[in-house]
């Protein structure tokens, strides 16, 4: 049996050695359905288990401003809320008996769904992971229980401030209004009707904006795709209307926000303009945040946590996006050292974009990348998933195998060059959780402060 667009990918040319890792992941097969499905395989005989996800496009981002929390719910109650085959209650029932699990969720870029189960149910559980995706029926019980649980997650939001305050920068760098930066809220979820989460399921929910990927004990790529064809083969194709996301609108100008918490801890989060996704410049952006706050080897650790003892818990880290991506730095410290752990932040990031590093650090950091990015890939059924989501978000069919060999390239010239156009510690962000009349210096001394209050 053929299927339109099938193909097996050949075996990548032998990868440069970096750190002493000599990298050639499997490419698998990648094919089409007539319907638009795409699926990614990689077969694995190791255990007699077959995993399957599901890549959805969509994403919270997608939701009306006035029902944050539609595609989240929409997601959570594809099983849940049962299918018009099966009751909610079947479903959990037969998947317990299988020791089998089918789960749905929504990223901010990306809904997924998963199916797990043993080689020998691999027939039943795909009769109900199809069902699932293909006819959720959204029992209203399960919905009002789904709203429940949600509308609790709201008014608890606030109990970790070290999570908060994360999402709170974001909020305020990116604005309240904009995708990127907007939260659920009482009011946007209670907005979200059946009919809602029905429309919003039948825009998105089609074969040609799906990528599957699929890896287990299988049998032949022919076998498993028969079988997806005669779950999905029948699903129609439709056109899938996507909202207008509105350009990121960054200041670019010094801005400081403070909520007022007594907590044991301060927490503080550090925001700047990141990258748009396929930028070239990622391969040196990440090895400078390696070099910042990568590890307990970083500058971040080596100086606020090691040599200063000013946090337990402190490191940096780099986001892409569709549009304008972020750069993060993250502190918990004690109330008492707030300022004096926020100015050594912002003056690593100003010595990174000043002065070069040195070769050994760039070596090091490179080569602490790689070992990690390598076993990122523990199974077939991860690196598959990887190679499919690569696919989901535009990157050509080449990026996981070349991405060892781009930051072989990246020079400490190419570091500080690109930390040059990309931190400006002095424009950054601050965005502060804590009890300010225990700070040892005012936030005043960083900028002119935006007083917020918890909600």
């Amino acid at each position: 049996m053929s299927f339109p667009g099938s193909s097996n990918f050949a075996m990548p040319a032998a990868m440069p050695k970096l750190g002493g890792v000599d990298f050639k992941p499997p490419h698998g097969t990648r094919a089409v359905l007539g319907n638009g499905l795409v699926v990614y395989l990689l077969k694995d005989g190791t255990l007699p288990v077959i995993h399957l996800t599901a890549y959805i496009r969509t994403g919270k981002l997608n939701d009306p401003i006035e029902k944050i929390g539609l595609g989240e719910m929409t997601a959570g109650l594809l099983k849940d809320g049962g299918t018009l085959k099966y009751k909610p209650e079947e479903i959990d029932r037969k998947l317990e008996f299988l020791a089998a699990s089918v789960e749905s969720s929504m990223g901010l870029e990306e809904g997924r769904a998963d199916l797990t189960c043993l080689k020998k149910d691999l027939d039943a559980v795909l009769d109900i992971f199809a069902d699932v995706l293909m006819n959720p029926a959204f029992d209203r019980a399960k919905v009002k229980l789904r709203r429940d649980e949600m509308l609790e997650l709201v008014r608890r939001r606030n109990d970790e401030p070290g999570r908060a305050v994360v999402r709170e920068a974001l909020r305020a760098f990116y604005g309240p209004s904009h995708p990127y930066g907007w939260r659920s809220e009482e009011a946007t979820l209670n907005a979200i009707a059946v009919k809602d989460l029905k429309a919003y399921h039948a825009n998105y929910y089609k074969p040609n904006n799906i990528i599957l990927a699929a890896a287990g004990d299988f049998g032949s790529d022919e076998e498993l795709l028969a079988r997806l064809e005669a779950r999905f083969g029948a699903w129609p194709r439709g056109e899938v209307k996507f909202p207008v996301i509105p350009p990121v609108r960054l200041k670019g100008e010094r801005q400081v926000f403070h909520v007022e918490k007594d907590a044991a801890q301060t927490y503080i989060v550090m925001l700047q303009r990141g990258l748009k996704r396929h930028d070239p410049l990622e391969y040196p952006l990440t090895i400078a945040n390696e070099i910042l706050g990568g590890g307990l080897s970083s500058r971040l650790a080596s100086e606020v946590r090691s040599r200063l003892g000013l946090a337990y818990t402190v490191y940096s880290y780099s986001v892409k996006k569709p549009d304008y991506g972020y750069s993060l730095a993250y502190c918990g410290t004690n109330p008492e050292t707030c300022g004096q752990a926020l100015s050594e932040i912002l003056r690593q990031y100003e010595l990174l974009s000043r002065e070069e590093a040195p070769p050994e650090e760039v070596k090091r950091a490179r080569d602490s990348i790689v070992n990690s990015f390598v076993f990122r890939f523990p199974t077939p059924f991860e690196l598959i998933t990887e190679r499919a989501s690569y696919e989901y978000h535009g990157y050509g069919a080449g990026y996981l195998d070349a991405y060892i060999g781009n930051l072989s390239k990246v020079s400490p010239a190419a570091v500080l060059e690109t930390c040059g156009k990309l931190f400006r510690p002095e424009k950054a962000m601050l965005f502060v959780i804590g009890n300010s009349k225990k700070f040892d210096k005012p936030l005043s001394e960083f900028g002119t402060v935006t007083e917020l209050k918890e909600d």
